[in-house]
């Protein structure tokens, strides 16, 4: 099996920094994983060549939406998956919001790449589960695949981001498995599941496990060090 590897490569990189980056990563073998780049808007040119994610997308398709960009706009330039309701995002996003954006990606034949996963509030009232159940429906409420549209949904704990701590493989599996069990109550047939949250590449071997179709990455993946070894591990 194939392992999806998302990029989310945040704002962490300048051109040049991109551009070197780009240049140790062409070096690298990925024949065996489906590997997405989310650079920043400025630095698309740079990875051209690599399959295109957006670390965010508007949901109108044009409008008098002063610093936006649109699905609509970003599937004409190629970009194949955007990420949606990324924690960093979600302070500033009610849930219709990413339900409308989730709409206009696949709209615009993109892959949606869904993030949910509970606060440290959440995780120690022990109500991750309702969380993640009102995250997911929300986020799919009146979507319907056509065929051949697909649904990436990435489980990341919001505590965990940023940080050295990670979950027990066994809390993985469990949140992951309920994950699928909410999407097959809302009728999503296709779709994959990925797991992010401070991956590391000191801790990646205690994080993969089978019930995952991949993993997204965020500042492990701007350094090449830390991409070449995650990957050997996947691998």
């Amino acid at each position: 099996m194939r392992t999806i590897l998302i990029c989310n490569q945040k704002m962490y990189l300048t051109k040049d920094e991109a551009l070197f980056l780009k240049q140790k990563m062409d070096v690298l073998d990925f024949s065996n994983v489906d590997l997405v780049v989310c650079p920043s808007y400025l630095n698309y040119d740079v990875f051209k060549g690599y399959t295109l994610g957006s670390q965010n997308a508007f949901y109108e398709d044009k409008g008098a939406y002063t610093g936006e960009v649109s699905a609509y706009d970003l599937s004409l330039i190629g970009i194949k998956y955007s990420l949606v309701g990324h924690s960093e995002r979600r302070n500033n996003e009610n849930e219709n919001v990413i339900n409308l954006k989730l709409k206009a990606i696949l709209r615009n034949s993109m892959v949606p790449i869904l993030c949910v996963g509970e606060s440290k509030t959440d995780k120690d009232l022990r109500r991750a589960p309702e969380v993640i159940k009102r995250q997911l429906k929300s986020a799919l409420k009146d979507v319907c695949l056509e065929d051949g549209q697909f649904i990436y949904v990435a489980y990341e704990p919001r505590y965990l981001i940023g940080g050295n701590v990670i979950l027990p493989k066994s809390e993985i599996i469990d949140t992951i498995k309920y994950i699928k069990k909410i999407l097959e109550q809302e009728k999503i047939k296709n779709y994959k599941l990925l797991y992010g949250g401070a991956i590391t590449s000191n801790n990646i071997k205690e994080i993969i496990n089978n019930e995952v179709d991949g993993y997204l990455l965020g500042a492990s993946c701007t350094s090449f060090d830390e991409l070449q070894k995650i990957l050997k591990c996947i691998k």
